[in-house]
Formats: structure tokens, sequence, C-alpha cells
């Protein structure tokens, strides 16, 4: 039998209990989420790495360019690995290795990236040989790429305009960084059989002004901006899905994962991806390992090998 005293403590015990329970601030949630999308403006240099598994439809690909239905065609059903380093301030560069796995192959197809003076440097093992690189030129490339961290958060934060606070979750435990006693917090939103019908309405309402965004960015051309709104119409995220963000001390996003599932229209094969992206010595001084290739070939090369034949 509990002794008197003893009792009191035990209320108060199960009573602040469920209040921690019940009384989580998802206004608060949507707001710590907001500052650190906007906080990713001032993120100019880090490394990075992370992975994507896609599991995509073919009919996705319907209507792309011959050579560009190839290449996606090989990653609908693969596992992606990728790491690299990236600043924004001048000198702007960017390097990258991707490993791509597809469903049943035997190893990796590996395509190193470089973006440096101006040039994108690809190597593609379908279409170049050992060593040799496709290089694409970047027209107001440094300009474009400095805007990265700003376009980043005008994207984010327009999607978060429509997102219901309540559909945001807080952490259910205390974490930190790998490797590190540094806390970090961390919040999800989450896609159910409950608001997935709002979240799709909420998504498709700021599609339009994302894709506006590109445009005025000079990543888009006004006819890929039609094209891509006409696309995005009937664009539908299913149950379950799911982002989730670890935020750190100093409001930087250091880790972005979710699991999507999606629909082009309501007729369509479900779509799915999952991904982790993380990102490490931000605003510190960044080790480039790549050289700038000796060996490149142009498009126009590239379009010339792979062009039929004249009768």
């Amino acid at each position: 039998m509990f002794k008197r005293n003893v009792l009191p403590g035990l209320i108060l015990l199960c009573s602040t209990a469920l209040m921690a329970v019940g009384c989580t601030d998802h206004k608060q949630l949507k707001q710590d989420l907001q500052a650190a999308v906007q906080k990713q403006e001032q993120a100019l240099a880090n490394h990075f790495s992370g992975t994507v598994d896609l599991k995509l439809d073919a009919s996705l690909f319907q209507g792309a360019a011959p050579m560009a239905a190839a290449m996606l065609t090989t990653l609908k059903d693969s596992h992606i690995e990728y790491s690299g380093a990236a600043t924004l301030a001048e000198p702007v560069r960017m390097e990258a290795t991707l490993k791509v796995l597809p469903k049943g192959a035997a190893s990796s197809i590996d395509m190193p990236l470089l973006i440096k003076d101006n040039k994108l440097y690809l190597q593609m093992p379908a279409i170049n040989k050992p060593d040799e690189y496709l290089m694409l030129p970047l027209d107001k490339g440094p300009e474009r790429l400095k805007n990265t961290g700003h376009l980043s958060s005008v994207v984010y934060g327009k999607l978060l305009e429509g997102i219901n606070p309540d559909w945001l979750e807080p952490g259910q435990q205390q974490e930190t960084l790998p490797g590190s006693t540094e806390p970090v917090k961390r919040i999800t939103l989450n896609i159910t059989d409950k608001n997935q019908k709002a979240a799709a309405d909420a998504i498709n309402g700021v599609i339009p002004g994302i894709l506006s965004e590109l445009l005025q960015s000079g990543l888009s051309t006004s006819a890929q901006t039609d094209q891509w709104k006409k696309a995005m119409s009937t664009f539908q995220v299913t149950s379950p899905s799911s982002v989730s963000m670890l935020i750190d001390n100093q409001g930087f996003i250091r880790e972005q994962s979710g699991k999507l599932q999606f629909r082009v229209d309501a007729s369509s094969a479900v779509q799915a991806m999952e991904w982790k992206h993380t990102t490490s010595d931000i605003n510190q001084t960044i080790s480039f390992t790549q050289d700038e290739p000796k060996q490149v070939k142009s498009m126009d090369d590239i379009l010339r090998l792979v062009a039929a034949p004249k009768k």
C-alpha cells in the first residue's frame, strides 16, 4: 500500500508526463523550421553526402528527349550514393562523385562531377572513355550558383507556407550530430491518410510560385516553366510520406531525410523515393580534391556521335 506522502508525488509525476505528451507547440515547430530554411541562405560552403533510393515507373519519363529518357530509365529503380564539397563564395566551385547501382547490377556506375571556372565537367561511362569528361559551358554559371542558397531558402519557404503546423512533430528523443556531442533538434513532417489530400492541395498551391522563382533565377525557360506547371497541376503526394530535418545550435539544417510517395495524376502508378542528405563544415575552409580534366568532349561532339547516319 502506498504511503500518503508518496501519492502527491506520484500524481504530480503522472500529470507532468501527460502534459509533456499533449502540449507540443506545433506553431513553434513551424517557426523553427522556417527560421532554419531562411538560415540556409547563409551556408556558403560545406562538405556533403547522401543517398537516394528510387522506385519510379517508366511512364514518368514519357515525352523526354531520347538521351534523357535512356539515362532516367537506368535510374528509375536504383540506389544512389554521393559525396562532395561546394563553395558559393568566389571562386564558385563544386565537386562530387555519384555512385549509381541500378537494380540487379553487379557493380555501381561511378560519375564524377566538377563545376569550376564557369564549366560543368561530368564523366558518364556510357558516353565517355576512362579519364574523359563531358564539358558543358555554364552561361552565367557563377552568378546562378552563388544564388543557390537563396533559391533553396525561397523554395523551401514556399513549400512551408501551406503546411499545417499540426502535421509537424518533434523528435522523440535527444539527438546529437554523428561523431559529436552537439545536440540537434529534429522536426518531422508526416503525411498520413488523414492529411494527404490537404497536403497535396497545399503543395499544388505553391508550385506555380516555385516554378516562377526557377524562371527568374535563370534555371528554367518560359517554355519549360509552362510545361512543368501543366505537368505538376495534377501532382499528388500520397501516404505514407515524411520529411525530417535536423537543426543544429546555429540554426543550420544539418540533415534532411524523407520518404516520398506520389502520383503524377490520379490514375497513374505510385512513384517512390527515399533520401538522406547531410552537411558538415558549414562555412569552414573547404578542401577540393578533383583536378580539372584534361580530356574533354563538348555536347556537340556527343551529339555528332549519336546522330543518325545520313542516307
